[in-house]
């Protein structure tokens, strides 16, 4: 009996390692949950090895007692249904010390993102240009020399249930973590600065039915596998998919080919564009007189939006699990359009995908050592190619386009004869000047490669390197030349992390890391970050 205890119990304990790999979701950094699971499976080969020499305990209970245990690791049943639910998440203290590209006047307390988003506006070096580039009276570059940050909004809460039917297993997934608008953080401005700014804002929000899947998820192609460990928020550049998203997909596994799924999704439209007058979404709704150039998104320019989301993006994921690891590919098609109402009317399709993976090499007899790779290429991707940047521009573009600064007798200085343009003008809304009006996808590439070695069972190094390329037609977004509206756009963006972990106990990781970053603009004005971080997290 007890031997059959102890089967049960293995069996029950395997198919936890499946379910933990399941169940954790990844962060913008797509780190923390991967070392759940590395941190997961120590855990269990312990518990493996106790089991192997004194057997499965049972608690003493009385007779008919019902059993709270849920179906899945450190869940519990709703009593009177079949539901088992979890929670958890975890919290971290993250202290960082910018050599380079740091945010003197960032709200106290405030997250602060470095890795990809950051290194997109990363405050350019000025000093000695020429004309529009004029050496600032304050140089933002100098002062983001030597400054000391920490932060708690890192941390993070999930529920997740999971329900038997004859469908299939019926699961849902709701997280939060604390980069709310008012934190001072992504595409929001910081109204709030007091000494706890941070609020609750939702990160995945998803359910399922077997195969099915619909709600707020990570896009598809977004291989959370392949990520590294470390504690950056922002992560590498060059990782396909940009985060998360509204979505409604459906996976299946591919009978000719083991171990593999195929999934088709539809996903939530967004489209980048570039102008000579400066970036917007297709979301961006302060344009015009009142807007305020560079604010939020802002364009003040433009005299109204030509962005328009007719379909959804579409996207397919091929994935194959190994005992070595897995391999991925995948791509996307999306719909980009121009209209403004009145006589521009333009339809583009952006498209791109790549391949992906990890692998345990075990070269040298170590064994727990991992190498994730991806790569990718397309036109027109936008934010598909990247994480979304600090705000516009820095987030990857999708079209570019003279809307705005076209017409004959469009003039720099006066605006005038400029279609698209608030101070246009009778003469600049003309037919013909409207017929001058371009646009095209821009080309994109990325790729980003990390390599983990543990030293001990519970001290380890991860080290990466990304790199984001995007090939701008210059002659569409700055048809006058170098202008204060056009020099923020990227052309590439690089970074690399290296850090040592500890993990005293398997629910927490602390330590050490170094994050670099380069951006380099259209008009090769280039902006650097140095950052080293020290990161506590304790999970539950």
């Amino acid at each position: 009996m007890s031997t059959m205890r102890t089967i049960v119990a293995l069996a029950a304990l395997g198919g936890m390692a499946a379910t933990i790999a399941l169940a954790s979701g990844f962060s913008a950094a797509k780190a923390d949950e991967l070392s759940d699971l590395r941190a997961n499976n120590q855990a269990l080969q312990q518990r493996l090895d106790q089991l192997a020499q004194v057997g499965l305990q049972h608690p003493n209970l009385p007779p008919g007692t019902a059993s709270l245990a849920g179906s899945f690791p450190r869940s519990f049943l709703i009593p009177g249904t079949d539901t088992s639910i979890q929670i958890g998440g975890f919290v971290q203290l993250d202290a960082g010390y910018a050599l380079q590209g740091g945010a003197p006047n960032q709200s106290n307390g405030a997250s602060q993102v470095t890795g990809a988003p950051s290194v997109s506006g990363l405050p350019l070096n000025l000093s000695g240009t020429a004309p529009p580039f004029a050496p600032p009276l304050f140089n933002p570059s100098s002062r983001g020399n030597g400054v000391f940050h920490m932060s708690a909004g890192d941390s993070r809460l999930f529920v997740e249930t999971r329900t038997p039917t004859a469908w299939g297993q019926a699961l849902t997934h709701l997280e939060f973590d604390f980069y709310g608008c008012t934190s001072g953080g992504l595409d929001c401005s910081s109204l709030n600065n007091g000494t706890n700014p941070y609020l609750p804002r939702l990160r995945l929000a998803y359910g399922t039915l077997g195969g099915f899947m619909a709600g707020q998820n990570w896009v598809p192609g977004n291989d959370l596998a392949a990520s590294p460990e470390i504690f950056d928020f922002g992560g590498d550049e060059g990782t396909f998919g940009y985060a998360r998203a509204p979505q409604i997909g459906y996976k299946t596994a591919v009978p000719w080919l083991y171990g593999g799924t195929v999934g088709v999704y539809a996903v939530d439209p967004s489209t980048q564009l570039a102008t000579p007058l400066g970036a917007l979404e297709d979301d961006t709704s302060n344009v015009g007189s009142a807007a305020v150039a560079g604010v939020n998104g802002d364009v003040a320019g433009l005299a109204v939006n030509p962005l328009k989301s007719s379909y959804p993006d579409a996207a397919l994921v091929l994935n194959w699990e190994q005992p070595w690891g897995h391999f991925q590919l995948h791509g996307v098609v999306r719909d980009e359009k121009l209209q403004d109402g009145r006589f521009v009317s333009q339809e583009y399709i952006g498209y791109g995908g790549g391949f992906s993976g990890a692998v345990h090499p075990g070269w040298f007899g170590w064994t727990k050592d991992n190498l994730g790779f991806q790569a990718w290429a397309g036109d027109g991707l936008g934010h598909w190619g990247s994480d979304p940047g600090t705000g516009l521009p820095g987030t990857t573009m999708g079209l570019a386009s003279n809307f705005g600064a076209v017409g004959a007798g469009c003039s720099a200085g006066t605006a005038a004869n400029c279609y698209g343009n608030v101070a246009a003008g009778a003469a600049g809304d003309s037919l013909a000047n409207a017929a001058l009006v371009r646009a095209a996808t821009i080309p994109s590439w990325g790729g980003e490669v990390n390599y983990q070695h543990w030293w001990t069972g519970n001290l380890r190094t991860n080290l990466t390197f990304g790199i984001l390329h995007e090939d701008f037609p210059t002659g569409l977004v700055a048809p006058f030349g170098a202008t204060a509206t056009n020099f923020n756009y990227n052309k590439e963006g690089i970074t690399a992390h290296a850090n040592l972990i500890w993990s005293p106990v398997p629910f927490i990781n602390t330590g050490f890391e170094y994050v670099y970053g380069h951006r380099q603009t259209i008009w090769n004005q280039k902006g650097n970050e140095q950052v080293l971080d020290y990161s506590f997290q304790v999970k539950f």
